[in-house]
């Protein structure tokens, strides 16, 4: 059975399954929906909770033990098993094993990591789907970021301006456990009510937390200043400038090659395919196309080469200057002289 995490709570009101399969990259939001489990299964009588992490060289056979036997005083209990990746060969036999006729005094709760499309199709993970329950805790991207905080803010008795809510989601992208915090830091200096944007101001620290992949897309959507932002902060944490160049260019390859197909006759849709763009970015790759020419992608690929030779030392331009000069070229209209 699959669960979306919005379904939990009406979920835990009914018995609980076997196994519960938690898993996905958002540890805060991980944590809270391991915490409503364990509370539910509480309320439901299960009085015991034994930990376990699944290290290399684990004893699979002891925790198929555990999770089958009774307490020695005849409590139920909650097995939990921390995995840092996906489960080896052995853990996932004991798991399918254990999956296929799974104890019904005890709870087993499997806390993951994300898991890609192969894993979540395996032997193992289906036997404890079957058996149980599995919720995949989605990562909140920038889009959904204000409603997510709208929520929050409001569990908590707080109303914010608009103005307000664009500084807070800014300030704590990409890092729910701070954007938690500062909610938590608001009630305590301002108390219930509505806050405005001066008041988030002051409270509020810079606890954004920027990838490689939020920065592309950016780019490609046309977010020019948040673009600049993202490159600074990822340049604050110590990402190194190949790196966020391999991100940029990697684009910039595809847009000339799918420019020089349009410009010979074909679909966008199938040269979009052929250069790997996902689903999901098509729309973003399409806006970047309507911002550019040919001409003026195939000069961001010249200056992309400019800024190679100078992280290499072998040109005199910074190489932070050129990203950033790079980042607005292709976010933006174009820079360069066609």
């Amino acid at each position: 059975m699959k669960l979306r995490p919005d379904q939990l709570t009406r979920h835990l009101q009914e018995p609980l399954k076997a196994v519960y399969l938690v898993f996905g990259e958002e540890t805060l939001l991980q944590q809270e929906a391991a915490d409503a489990l364990r509370a539910a299964a509480r309320r439901q009588g299960f009085t015991e909770r034994e930990v376990m992490h699944a290290e290399r060289g684990a004893d699979w056979n002891e925790l198929l033990a555990s999770a089958s036997n009774m307490s020695l005083f005849g409590d139920r209990k909650i097995i939990e098993v921390r995995f840092t990746g996906k489960p080896d060969a052995q853990a996932a036999a004991a798991l399918e094993q254990y999956a296929q006729n799974p104890s019904p005094d005890n709870l087993l709760l499997l806390l993951l990591p994300k898991l890609d499309g192969t894993a979540q199709k395996s032997k193992w993970f289906l036997a404890c789907e079957n058996a149980g329950v599995s919720i995949a805790i989605i990562s909140i991207d920038r889009a959904a970021l204000p409603d997510w905080l709208r929520a929050r803010l409001a569990q908590s008795d707080l109303q914010l301006s608009p103005e307000a809510l664009t500084l807070l989601a800014d300030k704590v992208e990409g890092n729910l456990l701070a954007a938690a915090q500062e909610v938590e830091k608001l009630r305590l200096l301002f108390g219930a009510g509505a806050l405005t944007v001066e008041q988030v101001r002051d409270a509020v620290g810079d606890s954004s937390r920027y990838n490689l992949y939020d920065l592309a897309d950016a780019i490609l959507d046309g977010e020019s200043a948040r673009a600049a932002r993202m490159l600074l902060g990822l340049k604050a944490e110590g990402e190194s400038e190949s790196a966020v160049l391999w991100a940029l260019s990697r684009d910039v390859r595809a847009l000339v090659g799918i420019s020089e197909g349009i410009a010979q006759g074909q679909q966008a849709y199938a040269l979009m395919q052929q250069y790997g763009i996902w689903q999901k970015r098509q729309p973003l790759v399409q806006k970047a196309l309507r911002r550019h020419t040919l001409a003026s992608t195939q000069a961001l690929l010249q200056d992309s080469l400019t800024i190679d030779k100078a992280i290499k030392g072998q040109h005199p331009d910074n190489p932070w200057d050129g990203l950033l000069r790079l980042a607005l070229a292709l976010s933006g209209p174009a820079l360069f002289s066609e």
